[in-house]
């Protein structure tokens, strides 16, 4: 529970973080991260105080459209970015989540489908190594942690790779040990943090860059 608030109390201070440097200068210097944390924030709000209303109830339809959302945000975010064949692989690989998703998986249910949660995160990482092999091939003079992007996909690889540990057998922990699956709950909340504090880092190096005049 504690560490959850924490996690929620870094969002919160990522966004703020996110909307002070869009008032600043324009929207899209952050390549509209502002977009996604809010959403990000949003749903995390409805999510807890529905928890606080009634712990009991089911919010699975709504991280079933918010992962269908984050999918949709972040093609649109790395396709600013990646170049040439990167950018078309990037697209394939959305079409077929995409696709996937709303021909395969249960996304307006009310519980969560795991399998959803799976597309994301195979989306994530496929994404996030397209920019780092992209990065690696068109070698340039700038230090790769001076580009935000480092950043935000090394977030992203890192929250994938506890995700998929965690959602793979989340179903039969919750039978079986609902110990160890608050266990996992408590780490994944944990990851979160760490993620959010790289998007942080991210956007001092928008800021840091003059919004831009870094050529990525």
């Amino acid at each position: 529970m504690i560490i959850g608030i924490i996690y929620k109390f870094f969002l919160l201070l990522v966004t703020i973080k996110s909307y002070n440097l869009s008032r600043k200068l324009t929207f899209s210097t952050q390549n509209y991260l502002l977009i996604y944390l809010s959403v990000s924030l949003f749903i995390e709000v409805i999510s807890f105080s529905l928890y606080v209303i009634s712990p009991n109830s089911k919010n699975g339809l709504l991280y079933n459209l918010y992962n269908i959302f984050s999918i949709s945000f972040f093609y649109l975010y790395f396709s600013k970015i990646l170049k040439y064949n990167f950018k078309k692989l990037s697209f394939l690989i959305t079409i077929i989540s995409t696709l996937y998703i709303l021909f395969f998986t249960s996304f307006l249910s009310i519980d969560f489908d795991k399998n959803i949660g799976i597309t994301l995160l195979l989306f994530y990482l496929a994404n996030s190594l397209l920019w780092f092999y992209q990065k690696i091939s068109f070698f340039d003079d700038h230090k790769i942690t001076d580009d935000p992007t480092f950043w935000i996909s090394t977030g992203l690889l890192m929250w994938s790779c506890f995700f998929l540990f965690r959602v793979t057998p989340m179903f039969y922990f919750a039978k079986e040990d609902k110990e160890f699956l608050e266990f996992l709950k408590v780490g994944q909340n944990i990851i979160n943090i760490f993620m959010y504090i790289m998007f942080y880092i991210s956007l001092k190096k928008y800021e840091k860059l003059n919004y831009g005049s870094y050529s990525r």
